[in-house]
């Protein structure tokens, strides 16, 4: 579980396309469910995007350098989806993220101008 932590570290983006309603996107949605605040809670300035989409259900990881990796997750089990995600964090190293998880941090709010 302790890839866990490491998303934030190996990777610029996680896109998560899946559908509201298809049987298909249903162990997606259960992993979402279950694993989406812990995952969040390790990670809290990655950008995991969760958006709807027809078809099979897939993750997009984004990678140093614009590397993208899909993996379509139609026919996983929720635990299966959740080896897929390890899987995409461990390829992280092999693709090094272009600049530090620390220049992730929102920008300064500068104050108006009255």
């Amino acid at each position: 579980m302790a890839w866990r932590a490491l998303v934030s570290k190996r990777m610029h983006e996680l896109r998560i396309v899946c559908c509201a309603e298809a049987p298909a996107s249903a162990p997606v949605r259960a992993f979402l469910a279950s694993n989406y605040e812990p995952l969040k809670t390790l990670n809290p300035k990655f950008p995991f995007l969760v958006r709807a989409g027809d078809g099979d259900p897939y993750f997009l990881a984004t990678y140093g350098h614009g590397h993208q990796e899909k993996t379509v997750l139609a026919g996983l089990s929720e635990a299966q989806v959740a080896a897929e995600l390890e899987k995409l964090v461990a390829l992280g190293e092999k693709y090094p993220r272009s600049w530090s998880a620390a220049e992730d941090l929102p920008p300064e709010i500068v104050p108006a101008v009255p």
